[in-house]
C-alpha cells in the first residue's frame, strides 16, 4: 500500500454541528407521547443504552444525552456520537452539510504535528536516558525522526460523491472506496484491489478545514547501531488538511 496518513490506523473523534432548538409546541407535544411509549437511545456515561421512554426526563435531568428522532444522533454535546442539529427530525438540518458532503473534494496537508514515544517516555528521553546520547544530538535525531514520518503523509486526498476516492503520492495514485460510520465519527478506507483497511476518526471537520488525528507503531533502530535490537516506536500525530 502507498503512503497514506503515514499508511496507520488514524483515531479521530468529529465535532458535531451546533444544537438547533426549533421545536414547536406541536412538536414538543408529539415527542412527549413518544417519549411515554417508545423505546429510546440514551448516551449514558459514553455508552448507549436502549429505555423506557417514561424514564427519558429522569435521565436528561442528570445530564445524559437522548436520540429522540432515532437517527443515530443525540441532542446535546455527548460521547455516544455528533451532536444532532434537530433531535425533532431524523432528516439533515437545513443548511447545514453532513460529514459525507464535506469529505467530498479534494485535501491538501498544510499542517503535520508528529510526536513519538517508547513506552512510557518520548524519544528524545528515551535518547537520553537509555541511548545515551546528549541533548544537542537527541535534538538533532528527534527531527530526523520527525522529518521522516512527515515526509510520509499523503501529498492529497480527493473524495468522491460515489464513495470512490484517490491519494497521491511522489508522483503516483492510489485508488479505493470510503464509507462513514452511522455516528459519522469514524471514516473507513479501502484501498487497493486486495484492500488495506485504514480507519480515520475525524476530530472537527468544515467546508474548508479538516482536522485529524494519527497514531500507529513500528520497530526502529533508533541508536543507528546494527548490533543493537530495534525498538518499538509509538507514533501520535495531527494533521490540518484544507481543502483547495
Amino acid at each position: 500500500m502507498k503512503k497514506i496518513f503515514l499508511v496507520m490506523s488514524i483515531f479521530l473523534f468529529i465535532a458535531g454541528c451546533e444544537k438547533q432548538n426549533t421545536s414547536t409546541e406541536n412538536d414538543l407535544t408529539e415527542l412527549s407521547a413518544k417519549s411515554k411509549s417508545a423505546k429510546v437511545d440514551v448516551c449514558h456515561n459514553g455508552k448507549i443504552i436502549n429505555i423506557n421512554g417514561n424514564a427519558v426526563s429522569a435521565h436528561q435531568r442528570h445530564g445524559d444525552a437522548v436520540d429522540m428522532d432515532g437517527d443515530g444522533l443525540f441532542d446535546i454535546d455527548n460521547d455516544c456520537s455528533a451532536t444532532d442539529c434537530d433531535d425533532n427530525d431524523a432528516g439533515d438540518c437545513d443548511n447545514e452539510q453532513g460529514t459525507a458532503e464535506l469529505l467530498v473534494g479534494t485535501w491538501t496537508p498544510t499542517d503535520i504535528n508528529i510526536k513519538a514515544s517508547v513506552g512510557a517516555q518520548s524519544v528524545p528521553d528515551y535518547l537520553v536516558n537509555e541511548v545515551g546520547l546528549s541533548p544537542e544530538d537527541t535534538a538533532a535525531q528527534y527531527e530526523l525522526l520527525q522529518d521522516e514520518f512527515e515526509t510520509q503523509i499523503t501529498e492529497e486526498l480527493i473524495f468522491n460523491a460515489d464513495n470512490t476516492y484517490s491519494s497521491y503520492f511522489n508522483g503516483a495514485y492510489d485508488y479505493g472506496r470510503w464509507s462513514l460510520s452511522a455516528d459519522e465519527k469514524i471514516l473507513t478506507l479501502f484501498e487497493g484491489p486486495i484492500p488495506d483497511i485504514i480507519i480515520i476518526a475525524i476530530n472537527s471537520i468544515s467546508e474548508d478545514t479538516w482536522d485529524a488525528t494519527t497514531g500507529g507503531d513500528f520497530l526502529r533502530d533508533l541508536d543507528n547501531n546494527p548490533a543493537t535490537i530495534k525498538v518499538l516506536v509509538s507514533v501520535e500525530g495531527n494533521v490540518i488538511f484544507m481543502k483547495d
